[in-house]
């Protein structure tokens, strides 16, 4: 009788630390629901869009269904890495101080994990294979049924590891996802016009090569197994339990590795002999001080988090602007995938300066400090961007042979000469201060759109001489490309570190002010509807709004578009001229856009800062 009671004692202590989690979750997602309107809105926006992949599921092909599935799981394991959806939950870590296994609490943990907004409008979701299959039977409904059920466990499980490993693999795995996710986006975005024909051909019926793919991916396996013979659905749903077994058993490890050590892993020390390795590997002319800020440079980008995500945004970003257009049969752009993510480094590390916080002090400290300073950091760049830059130009030139690489490969010195050393000096110019430097996040993004532009149009003024003479010039002037490309790097090169040295030395001391507050100046707030009062007393900030909205229509559909594509519209000027007079046309309204936007750039950064403390710097 004690035996029993104390069986059941124990199975009852058990079961009872398995709720525990749940109960604390549903608790705080009460608690969440009333104080914030954002899970209930995206609750919302996620039920419309199951809604039509249930609609789409009644009529649509069976391989895209599997592949809007599939990409539904893997946006539920990634999404939260990059919304913030750790913040709630439930942690291994919370249960160190209770008396329950690994296995318990994994269960738990998943339990209290599938207590939330997404992981029912998942579940919502997911019910649209079993109404694809339908048209089967009802045996091929209750079969699909557990396929969904399976792979929302996938995805159940697939987020929790997620969450915790990158969790606590630091700001640079969260960071490296959200740069990938964000690059995705914008590339998907920046090549809508090649995408959108690929997707109408995907919803009526999936191409064959898409077929093929699709017996490899689990999200497809549940409806192809009612559809296909029995054999194969039988094999497909065992090996579907079994990765979701995988998963799970790897989740238990997992849990009580933390709950015995507190981290899922041990973090990598670097030795003293791996921290010095970058300064022993730079020649001798390289001076000692420089090889020591180049050394530092390069753990930075490899470490800190908003470093890593900007890398990563401008590498995918080049690589689907010029790899995307291939869904619409257009390779042209393939050769100049590294330019492009070269372009996209050197805008993104506009602002870099502003992460460093008060440690800028220490180049003062040193004899020429401020001259080795900024050579590190444009050597570290160089770097770290110029094999990324080669590599997706000659993956571009192999995937599309047809298409002349000297174009590409001359513009290639000319962006890597201004993207080294240009943002250095915008960095310095424009200091955007973080919050705590020591913890950034991606809120203290530091970079502003002004700095990008400026380190953006610098690249493209290093490549003009390239494209000048690509577009204009004779075609016995192609062999000098490669040498014009050059020249241009290496004047730009040494151009923007004069204007860093200068910038450094004449005004360290009030870079080093502003770089050391620990908040921003509030911008100036802009009115929604028409305010005449508004608008007489900030007429330079009206002014700045209207010219950096309009100046880029003479720059690119009235100049770049009839003279870089030959596109002459109804309404572009320069289309009803021929000859001399339509080149000079097009040039004419390069010119006036340049002129508006920097005109603009300069109104917006004098514009009026009400209730700023913080000290700015002096115009230059």
């Amino acid at each position: 009788m004690s035996t029993q009671s104390t069986a059941s004692g124990v199975w009852g202590g058990s079961l009872g630390a398995v709720t525990v989690p749940a109960r604390m979750r549903a608790t705080m997602l009460r608690r969440s629901l009333r104080e914030h309107p954002g899970p209930t809105v995206a609750g919302l926006v996620g039920l419309l869009a199951a809604a039509w992949l249930i609609r789409y599921a009644l009529n649509g092909d069976q391989h895209t269904l599997g592949l809007l599935a599939g990409a539904w799981v893997l946006g539920w394991i990634v999404l939260p890495l990059l919304l913030g959806g750790g913040r709630g939950r439930v942690r291994p870590a919370h249960l160190r101080l209770e008396p329950i296994g690994g296995a318990p609490a994994a269960i738990g943990l998943l339990a209290a994990s599938a207590i939330g907004v997404g992981p029912a409008v998942s579940l919502v979701a997911l019910a649209a294979l079993p109404v694809h299959a339908a048209r089967y039977g009802t045996v091929a409904v209750l079969v699909t049924a557990c396929g969904a059920v399976l792979l929302w466990l996938l995805g159940l499980i697939g987020s929790a590891i997620a969450l915790e490993v990158v969790g606590h693999a630091g700001g640079p795995a969260g960071a490296l996802l959200t740069g990938v996710f964000t690059g995705t986006a914008m590339g998907v975005a920046g090549s809508l016009w090649a995408v959108f024909p690929w997707v109408s051909v995907l919803l009526v019926a999936a191409p064959q090569d898409v077929v093929r793919a699709m017996e490899y991916v689990p999200s497809g396996w549940p409806v192809t197994a009612v559809a296909g013979p029995t054999g194969q659905g039988v094999g497909l749903m065992a090996a579907l339990m079994g990765i979701v077994a995988l998963c799970a058993a790897a989740y238990i490890m997992l849990v009580r590795r933390v709950i015995a050590t507190g981290v899922p892993f041990r973090p990598r020390r670097t030795t003293a002999a791996s921290a010095t390795t970058a300064q022993r590997e730079w020649p001798g002319w390289v001076p000692a001080a420089t090889r020591a800020v180049v050394g530092r440079e390069v753990r930075s980008w490899t470490r800190h988090p908003l470093r890593v995500q900007y890398l990563a945004f401008a590498v995918v970003y080049g690589a689907l602007l010029a790899g995307l257009p291939l869904l619409s049969d257009v390779d042209l752009l393939l050769p100049w995938a590294g330019t492009l993510a070269v372009l996209g480094a050197a805008a993104m590390s506009a602002g870099l300066v502003g992460l460093d916080g008060t440690a800028l002090w220490l180049p003062f400290t040193t004899p020429g400090g401020e001259r080795a300073e900024v050579r590190g950091r444009a050597l570290a760049w160089l770097v770290l961007v110029t094999p990324i830059g080669v590599l997706l130009t000659v993956v571009g030139i192999v995937l599309a042979p047809g298409v002349d690489p000297l174009a590409a490969l001359s513009t290639l010195p000319a962006l890597l000469g201004a993207g080294a050393s240009v943002p250095v000096w915008v960095s310095l110019l424009r200091v955007r201060p973080v919050a705590d430097p020591r913890h950034p996040t991606a809120a203290d993004n530091p970079t502003d759109i002004v700095s990008v532009l400026v380190a953006t149009a610098a690249g493209l003024l290093a490549a003009g001489p390239v494209l000048a003479l690509m577009i204009w010039g004779p075609p016995a002037a192609a062999p000098l490309l490669p040498v014009v490309g050059l020249l241009s790097g290496v004047a730009t090169w040494w151009g923007g570190l004069w204007l860093a040295d200068e910038r450094l030395a004449q005004r360290g001391t009030t870079v080093l002010a502003v770089a050391g507050q620990r908040s921003r100046p509030p911008e100036a707030a802009l009115p929604l509807t028409w305010d005449a009062q508004w608008y007489r007393e900030n007429t330079s900030t009206a002014w700045a709004l209207g010219l950096l909205t309009l100046g880029w229509i003479p720059v690119i559909p009235q100049g770049l578009m009839p003279l870089a594509f030959g596109i002459d519209s109804g309404w572009i000027v320069a289309g009803h001229l021929s000859g001399s007079a339509h080149t000079a046309v097009g040039l004419a309204m390069v010119g006036l856009g340049v002129a508006m936007l920097l005109t603009g750039l300069v109104l917006w950064d004098r514009r009026p800062q009400p209730g700023s403390r913080a000290p700015s710097l002096p115009p230059t």
